[in-house]
């Protein structure tokens, strides 16, 4: 007799959501504020003892965290002068926006790149600037190391730009 294994409301079993957890982590839930603002804010939850943080997890927490270290400008964090982005320089100095979006390309690999759960980047376009607007749409599929793929929209990268940021696993849109 074989030993049951149960399984979770998306069908999954409860040891492949462990692994995609030591994997691909666990985390604060930051939602955006307005769809039209990089601003992020804590989200909470009801809980049978009252309210607590809400939190992603495996591929969504992934997404996230690619998310914020593509809309944070790198050495703003006080505490990891490594971590955020280094595009947004090419696009305010740039004056070819052929040339920008190239570097915003390479900014976008290298951000994505040397996070350890990627396992590799599979597709990055950035879209043309249109007329006069240095704000550039970034989308950026990859793989993890769990094997799940996703594919991550940052729209609005540029100076004095909105934007937002979705993360979406195999194309669909996350629903939760």
């Amino acid at each position: 007799m074989s030993p049951i294994t149960p399984s979770t409301p998306d069908g999954t079993s409860s040891d492949e959501t462990v692994r995609r957890r030591r994997l691909l982590g666990v985390g604060v839930r930051a939602d955006l504020v307005d769809p039209s603002d990089l601003a992020r804010d804590v989200s909470l939850r009801s809980t049978p003892g009252g309210v607590d943080l809400d939190v992603v997890e495996g591929l969504d927490a992934l997404s996230q965290d690619l998310a914020v270290g593509l809309t944070t400008l790198r050495g703003s964090d006080p505490f990891n002068a490594r971590f955020g982005f280094l595009g947004l320089g090419p696009l305010a100095e740039q004056t070819s926006p052929a040339i920008a979006r190239e570097a915003l390309r390479s900014a976008v690999a290298q951000v994505v790149a040397a996070d350890p759960r990627i396992r590799r980047i599979t597709q990055l376009t950035a879209s043309t600037p249109s007329g006069g607007s240095r704000a550039l749409d970034v989308t950026v599929s990859f793989e993890a190391i769990s094997d799940a793929g996703a594919t991550l929209t940052v729209a609005g990268l540029g100076p004095q730009a909105a934007g937002s940021a979705d993360g979406s696993e195999d194309g669909q849109e996350d629903g939760q």
